[in-house]
């Protein structure tokens, strides 16, 4: 295995329901009724424990609202406090171990000390760095062990499998070769279909074999690069921002003011279609060639003219040709 802290596995179709697994189980082992998340994460699943701390919380009970409490990312304080105000209330912490930031030194290994004192399992949603921060994912590049973690998107290369893993004593509670309480984990229609299991089999062996996380670092950094050359070339340097970890980009577009625009991200992403490219973020994929980055930087340097145009005109509308692309989680259409 590629992640030697995963004890056991449970498999699944998509990233919601083995997070929600994770939240379950641990709900089912310490019998305790409160989630904690990471307010500063985007998103954790489509069922009713996370959407409803969302703007689009139509449709889920106040009284399920009520047992999601959130903690600030890098803030270990912050998380004690709120544990210890909700003193053997709270069942587990979840969170991404790394996103665009990075985690402040010790931070990480901080969780995992509160988790120990205060008695609730610490869960790493690992579905954007599993496969990407390292073959061991996150978990294995910083040190630090869940004591669940899930799984996917990389895991499968684009087949539909997810994955629950984790601390056999826990993982154990879910089966058949115990006595105890049992607890329903995962069934899922199409859970019995196996080509999933196959390609994650093969990718598994792949990115082993081939040094895959290597490559998607070193074709990030050629591209993250090559954009803020070609941003600062045309004077959007300030504007157009590559962030994160070589191996899983995104950028921010900011106005003449320095604040994030939607219209000038649709202005953007409309300039890297028309040139070929289909970019909501700078992800790389290790199928891409140097050629491929080459090209895309081009094309980037191209729609940082026109976006230069937009901020000396005060407004990126004349550029957009159809509405401003907007958040996913929003009150109203």
């Amino acid at each position: 295995a590629t992640v030697p802290t995963a004890e056991m596995v449970k498999f699944a179709k998509n990233g919601s329901d083995a997070t929600t697994a994770a939240v379950r189980l641990a709900r089912a082992a310490t019998g305790r009724p409160r989630v904690a998340l990471c307010a500063d994460h985007p998103f954790f699943s489509t069922d009713d424990w996370f959407i409803g701390t969302t703007p689009m919380s139509a449709g889920i009970p106040a009284a399920t609202n009520e047992l999601t409490v959130s903690f600030p990312y890098g803030d270990l304080a912050a998380t004690e406090e709120l544990l210890t105000r909700y003193q053997d209330e709270i069942a587990c912490l979840i969170l991404e171990p790394a996103t665009q930031t990075e985690p402040p030194p010790g931070y990480l290994q901080g969780l995992r000390e509160l988790a120990d004192r205060h008695g609730c399992v610490l869960i790493f949603d690992e579905m954007i760095t599993g496969f990407r921060w390292s073959e061991a994912g996150a978990q294995g590049l910083y040190g630090v062990v869940p004591d669940l973690s899930t799984f996917g998107k990389a895991l499968g290369n684009g087949f539909a499998v997810s994955a629950l893993a984790g601390r056999r004593e826990l993982m154990e509670r879910g089966g058949l070769r115990h006595s105890g309480e049992r607890v329903f984990l995962l069934s899922t229609t199409h859970g019995a279909e196996t080509h999933s299991l196959a390609a994650a089999m093969a990718v598994q062996g792949i990115y082993t074999e081939e040094g895959v996380t290597a490559r998607l670092h070193a074709l990030g950094e050629r591209l993250a690069a090559g954009v803020r050359e070609a941003a600062a070339g045309m004077g959007v340097g300030e504007h157009i921002v590559v962030r994160g970890r070589p191996s899983n980009l995104v950028f921010a577009t900011l106005d003449g003011n320095g604040q994030p625009s939607q219209e000038y991200r649709t202005l953007f992403l409309r300039r890297l279609l028309e040139g070929g490219v289909l970019a909501p973020s700078f992800v790389v994929s290790s199928a891409l060639s140097d050629a491929d980055i080459d090209h895309t930087v081009d094309v980037v340097a191209q729609a940082c003219a026109v976006y230069r145009k937009a901020l000396d005109a005060g407004d990126p509308t004349p550029w957009l040709a159809g509405r401003p692309v907007k958040p996913v989680f929003r009150r109203l259409a």
